[in-house]
């Protein structure tokens, strides 16, 4: 069945046919009267109910606990009628009672006089597995790890002072315990985040932005093409960014794993690497004239331990995508004018007290 059949004369024709086009299971709910009055048929391969019966259904009834499958929503609902796309995990439930966990992107759409909202629902289970075999692996590193590193750290401070000579073996062991310390702190970062929300307030972005830039190793006065020796690159901020509703902590991790990631893929060819920030509609651009990502490795760029760097923890892509899914923003990579790699993070919602 397609959408079109099952859509009432509430559903604009047009907005029915594409809908119907997508491969992931769409729901349609008007908001004026809260009724879902559209499904395309991927819903059927997804929770096993015929489109048709999704006008009948209660919007919570194909959820495993419909008291926080509906809370999420309604959140979600409130990001995406702000201009922004809300996203919500929950436990859903086949028609034949199997679970699993779905993926929820809410958008608003208006045609004509009529306000709706868009839920397109994906199966993630298998991705919900990775993260909690991540979060087993988190417990390991931190529990585990930081006390034996702390200690490994130690022997090789004493070593310094009573020991001539063998200098640069004590500095490859420095080299190996910070990259064992950033792993560490990566997989910190990406558990710890994910089990909480964004603590949201004004974030002027172009502070931010400096400060990330100086905290992987730049310098220099905002607004400026900035040269970082420590880091091997500049930086060029390009005009106001703007003030954005955001996490201040997380946005600045954000842009700081950006930063490491272009300084990292800089090239075989290039002394130093040139990172522009730009303002874009809803959102910012990070450009950088490296050797950029090669499209074959977009989708799967942003995947836990993806890296082709040296030295790379292959989480660093990862958490810029969790932050942005945090705050309901969108991020994507393609080229930049410079022929490196270009970041685009757009569905940010301006602060108030920044307008």
């Amino acid at each position: 069945m397609q959408m079109r059949d099952f859509a009432d004369e509430r559903v604009d024709g047009a907005l029915a046919q594409v809908v119907d086009g997508m491969g992931d299971a769409v729901v349609v709910r008007e908001v004026a009267s809260g009724e879902v009055v559209a499904a395309n048929g991927a819903v059927e391969d997804v929770f096993g109910h015929a489109p048709a019966d999704f006008r009948e259904l209660d919007a919570e009834a194909y959820a495993a606990d419909p008291e926080r499958a509906g809370d999420a929503r309604a959140a979600a609902d409130r990001t995406a009628r702000q201009g922004g796309v809300g996203r919500f995990r929950w436990e859903a439930e086949r028609r034949d009672g199997t679970t699993f966990w779905a993926e929820s992107s809410v958008s608003s759409t208006t045609v004509g006089d009529r306000e709706y909202l868009v839920d397109v629902v994906r199966d993630v289970t298998e991705r919900a597995e990775r993260e909690r075999d991540l979060e087993r692996f988190a417990e390991i590193l931190t529990h585990d790890l930081t006390s034996p590193l702390n200690a490994a750290r130690a022997q090789v401070k004493i070593l310094r002072g009573e020991v001539a000579g063998g200098e640069e073996f004590l500095d490859r062991l420095d080299r190996v315990h910070d990259r064992m310390e950033s792993i560490i702190g990566d997989v910190r970062t990406l558990v710890g985040d994910r089990h909480r929300e964004p603590d949201l307030g004004p974030v002027d972005l172009n502070r931010v932005v400096v400060g990330a830039w100086e905290a992987v190793g730049g310098g220099g006065e905002e607004g400026e093409a900035t040269r970082a020796d420590d880091a091997g690159g500049s930086l060029i901020v390009d005009g106001d960014l703007g003030t954005v509703e955001a996490d201040d902590g997380r946005v600045c991790r954000l842009f700081e794993n950006l930063f490491e990631n272009a300084i990292r893929h800089a090239g075989d060819d290039t002394d130093c690497v040139t990172v522009t920030v730009s303002s874009i509609p809803g959102g910012v651009a990070v450009d950088d004239d490296g050797s950029g990502v090669p499209e074959a490795d977009r989708e799967q760029v942003f995947e836990y331990g993806y890296t082709t760097g040296d030295g790379g923890t292959g989480f660093g892509l990862n958490i810029v995508a969790a932050t942005a899914e945090a705050h309901g923003w969108d991020v994507a990579v393609g080229d930049s004018e410079a022929g490196g790699a270009r970041f685009e993070i757009t569905g940010m919602r301006e602060s108030d007290e920044g307008s």
